[in-house]
């Protein structure tokens, strides 16, 4: 559906391969974070209080005492101003002049929640957001970690597209936090400083599909063994589970996930400045056979530039990947039905 639509909208990927974009001079840059009073919300907010490389933070919520975190990160000195945003009618404002919109308000992943209870969870906001983004500001970056985000930016692009204002290029769903994963366990391992590791990690963003491929590790002096790699995929497709454990269900990786996507909206600032940069994280993308697919991406002051292409497999990647890949369409395909079920659901009442 998704991709008959955008085919004939005649935005479909064109000129992935080769950059042509205008290049801009540095300038003011506003970042508006959707979800700020939650764990995630509010350490992120501290970490980007830190840089300067942006002029305005947007805090937005739906709880009031978003009013009190601005409050507090604006007395901090330097870095950006800070504002609050509380409440539905305010959403629009908190976006308006935005350049980048973080959206992070979501359920958290609970011990023993399916899918399909998530996505219900979770659309209600993400569905508000694409209404005002279609309203107010359709040409900001949208970057997401609302869970399951293999089938929410599906989801939410859909919503785009039917309020006129989708951009496959500038819809973001946020994986940097499996690479960190990989690079921190994988140094462990190998007695290795991980911030030296680059190691790329490609899929979707969920227990099954998330495939780190260790067979293109640099530098290129370490090297990973097929058991370590099989053993270090399982510890980071459970990592988040893990988490969860450890905390008795009552919050999820808001550190960790915090920290990955302050180092995401970093890179995302130099693209927005008129750098070319590359980011892991899931987007529309036809080259695996799936609509949407996550891994290293070029992006740049227009959005994406080159999509995740390929990268040379050994025979344990290749499974990884093949057993992934109908994963990850069925999820894509869970994302763009919910859509019609969810607009009925909300005419209803």
């Amino acid at each position: 559906m998704l991709l008959a639509k955008l085919k004939s909208s005649k935005i479909f990927f064109r000129n992935t391969r080769k950059s042509q974009l205008t290049f801009i001079p540095l300038r003011n840059i506003q970042v508006s974070i959707i979800g700020s009073v939650g764990e995630v919300g509010s350490n992120l907010a501290l970490l980007l209080k830190q840089n300067p490389k942006i002029s305005r933070l947007q805090l937005y919520d739906d709880n009031e005492s978003v009013n009190k975190l601005a409050l507090e990160l604006d007395c901090l000195p330097g870095g950006p101003t800070v504002s609050a945003f509380a409440g539905p009618s305010m959403l629009c404002p908190a976006i308006r002049f935005t350049d980048l919109i973080l959206m992070v308000d979501r359920t958290h992943r609970k011990p023993g929640i399916k899918r399909e209870q998530m996505i219900f969870a979770n659309a209600p906001p993400v569905q508000k957001l694409c209404r005002a983004m279609a309203e107010q500001n359709s040409k900001a970056f949208l970057a997401m970690t609302t869970s399951p985000l293999n089938s929410i930016v599906p989801f939410a692009s859909v919503l785009l597209l039917n309020y006129g204002s989708y951009n496959p290029f500038k819809v973001f769903g946020i994986t940097h936090l499996d690479l960190a994963r990989t690079r921190s366990l994988a140094g462990n391992v190998l007695q290795a400083n991980p911030t030296e590791l680059q190691i790329p990690v490609i899929g979707g963003h969920s227990d099954e599909t998330i495939v780190p491929l260790f067979s293109n590790i640099s530098p290129k002096t370490y090297e990973v063994s097929e058991r370590q790699a099989d053993m270090l995929t399982r510890l980071i497709r459970k990592a988040g589970v893990e988490v969860i454990n450890k905390k008795y269900g009552t919050e999820s990786a808001s550190l960790s996930m915090a920290w990955s996507i302050n180092e995401f909206v970093d890179c995302i600032l130099d693209a927005l400045r008129g750098a070319e940069v590359t980011v892991n994280t899931y987007t529309a993308n036809p080259h695996f056979g799936t609509k949407f697919f996550s891994g290293p991406t070029v992006v740049g002051a227009q959005g994406l530039v080159q999509p995740c292409y390929e990268f040379k497999l050994n025979d344990f990647e290749d499974k990884l990947l093949e057993k992934a890949i109908p994963m990850i369409s069925r999820d894509v395909a869970q994302g763009e039905q919910y859509v019609d079920v969810f607009e009925s659901f909300v005419k209803k009442f």
